[in-house]
């Protein structure tokens, strides 16, 4: 059994994504675990999405009604925004 405060990947898949502003990226695909964080791979519809799965990014979650809500930091907002 995962620990309390542990999320399943298969919890948050097929969960919309979308920043504080209330703009849509698209919907959680997948979670690639990596060495320092788990990054969430979002499919928008002309893009895709590689978000890092931290505290400071990640603002809130609301399983039940599947949604994730996103705090891009500047340098990501410059790539995915340009």
């Amino acid at each position: 059994m995962p620990p309390e405060d542990q999320i399943l990947v298969a919890e948050l898949a097929g969960s919309r994504v979308v920043t504080e502003s209330g703009e849509e990226l698209g919907v959680l695909v997948d979670v690639l675990p990596t060495g320092a964080n788990d990054v969430f791979v979002v499919k928008g519809e002309k893009k895709e999405y590689l978000i890092p799965a931290l505290k400071t990014v990640v603002v809130g979650l609301d399983l039940p009604g599947k949604m994730i809500t996103v705090r891009l930091p500047a340098g990501l907002r410059e790539i995915y925004e340009g």
